[in-house]
């Protein structure tokens, strides 16, 4: 069998883009850091259609039964703070590790996305200024971050996210001291869950 030219082309521009895919999903999907190097943390909140999602439910949160990543998480039944414990943590990242995607358009959980079209928007914000890196932002210890779907009042919803990570982080001793996480303590470091 013979394969004509333009075949031949086609199949040799299809290897190209599969290359490039696979290099793009490696890049953005793997963290480049190690686990336990760092301890940070960030308040973010998620509105979709101006309602917050609860992220304070124990199929979001990793024990020491269960871990749903190493490098990235939330515990203790809060919501509210993602702790951090590699360098290299994308959103993106991040939300995949709770089996969600966040991306430049959409922002899909369970069985639903919420993606920007003609009369709805997608917006990011960080530290109360928008943002355009959507999931590819690597977020930074006591950063508070906004994630938006179709807004009626954005400054109300920015101003809802909370500033309880430099609790955890030890940088704000006045508002306390935080109580013994599950996987690491401020201070002592970090023991990264399945590492015991």
């Amino acid at each position: 069998m013979q394969i004509t030219m333009k075949a031949a082309y086609m199949i040799g521009a299809a290897t190209v883009v599969a290359a490039i895919l696979m290099f793009y999903f490696v890049a953005i999907t793997v963290p480049t850091g190690v686990a336990g190097e760092v301890h940070e943390h960030a308040d973010f909140r998620v509105y979709l259609n101006s309602e917050p999602y609860n992220f304070s439910q124990e199929k979001y949160m990793s024990t020491d039964n269960r871990t749903l990543s190493n490098f990235v998480h939330l515990h203790d039944m809060d919501g509210s703070v993602i702790h951090k414990h590699a360098t290299g943590i994308t959103l993106g990242f991040f939300f995949r590790t709770l089996g969600m995607t966040f991306n430049s358009t959409c922002f899909a959980v369970e069985n639903a996305s919420y993606c920007s079209n003609a009369t709805s928007a997608l917006r990011f914000f960080v530290n109360g200024k928008e943002n355009y890196e959507f999931g590819a932002y690597e977020f930074n210890d006591l950063d508070r971050i906004l994630i938006s779907y179709n807004a009626k009042n954005i400054t109300t919803e920015i101003n809802s996210v909370t500033g309880n990570a430099c609790i955890y982080s030890g940088k704000c001793p006045e508002r306390g001291m935080p109580g013994n996480e599950t996987s690491c303590l401020t201070g002592s470091g970090c023991v990264v869950e399945g590492a015991r």
